[in-house]
């Protein structure tokens, strides 16, 4: 059996990558490969020093070192994102193919062609260097590919759209009238939390905004919870802060609509989730939420930015419980049906099967 080191944040880590590998380390991926898990995220505190920094580092790729042994039957697959990460993953990158080990580098996030764009000359080319070296560059949806293909070229791209899973339960009975507007996400303006709050006060009187994450934006929870004071709007909004598993679940399921609404990003997991648990969606047509979802068939769209769209979007819903049920439902049927985490899987296995064609059988005669 092929061994396959997939590396990146593992949870309980808060994030889409991590979500992403959490999901397909529990799918049937794990089941035609040896699947070993490999942790980049940092460990060290803020105000570590820089000779622990370096000397945490250097530990770590002296265990990736090791763990690629024997090379002849070992595959790594590296999930990165912009800014310094994708260099210090371009090194994981660089080791593996020391060792003569093909390597699938999976792009995530939604700055990747900013990040790009921003780099002076050096540093794009050894951006460039590190994605044509890779034997396999994953992205997202048929947008980034052309976005990426046109900044890195010479790289070779597939797109493997990300999966979702989420535990089978009904929906709990409502016991209040109240309405659930969820945000799930890193709380930072790129992803139009200061659009939702600008419409907590003209929501219906029954309606809620609760916003479940982590700060991406340093300091944003106490930014809000002071705007919120400003505006009296305090017992119309709630932060939970970070969660995971069952709690952020929890959410998923008490949630009567969610909103994203978002300027820029590559396909939210957590979308994707919210569609999987029914919930009728109101999102902006960026990056690659436009080749998910459709405009009034499975999803609201509004423009990036126009908060009287999203605020009329959302009271629309908030006050048609027939329109909740359908395009919840809607979402629901094609997310599961198209993007399920056992499609993930299978495109997975496919790549890896053209990557390493010795490790897998050839499929009987006929069959």
């Amino acid at each position: 059996m092929m061994r396959v080191v997939m590396a990146g944040p593992l949870p309980p880590m808060i994030g889409g990558m991590s979500t992403v590998i959490g999901d397909i380390a529990h799918s049937s991926l794990a089941e035609n490969v040896e699947l070993v898990l490999f942790n980049t995220a940092k460990s060290t505190p803020e105000n570590r020093s820089l000779v622990r920094a370096a000397a945490t580092r250097l530990a770590l790729w002296h265990s990736w070192w090791n763990i690629m042994s024997p090379a002849t039957q070992t595959l790594v697959h590296i999930h990165t994102c912009s800014g310094l990460s994708y260099f210090l993953d371009g090194i994981y990158a660089a080791l593996a193919r020391l060792r003569g080990v093909p390597v699938v580098l999976h792009v995530h996030g939604a700055r990747f062609d900013t990040f790009l764009d921003g780099l002076s000359p050096l540093p794009l080319s050894i951006a460039r260097f590190i994605a044509r070296r890779a034997d396999r560059m994953v992205v997202l949806s048929g947008e980034w590919e052309k976005k990426l293909a046109a900044r890195l070229p010479g790289a070779s791209l597939s797109v493997i759209e990300n999966g979702v899973s989420i535990p089978g339960r009904a929906s709990p009975d409502k016991a209040t009238d109240e309405i659930i507007i969820l945000f799930l996400g890193n709380l930072c303006s790129r992803k139009g939390v200061w659009d939702l709050l600008a419409c907590a006060k003209e929501l219906p009187p029954a309606a809620r905004l609760v916003l479940v994450g982590g700060e991406e934006d340093p300091g944003i929870s106490e930014e809000i919870r002071e705007q919120l004071a400003r505006d009296g709007t305090e017992d119309r909004v709630k932060l939970t802060g970070p969660l995971t598993g069952d709690a952020k679940f929890d959410w998923l399921y008490r949630a009567d609509i969610f909103a994203l609404p978002s300027y820029a990003e590559g396909v939210p997991i957590s979308m994707l989730e919210a569609a999987a648990a029914g919930l009728p969606l109101v999102v902006t047509p960026v990056g690659g939420i436009p080749s998910v979802l459709a405009d009034g068939e499975n999803a609201l769209f509004v423009k990036p930015g126009d908060r009287d769209q999203l605020c009329s979007a959302i009271s629309r819903l908030a006050g048609d419980p027939e329109l909740r049920r359908r395009l919840g439902h809607a979402a629901k049927q094609h997310v599961l049906q198209r993007y399920g985490i056992e499609n993930s899987a299978r495109m997975y296995l496919e790549l890896y099967r053209k990557l390493r064609p010795a490790f897998f059988p050839p499929a009987p005669a006929g069959g």
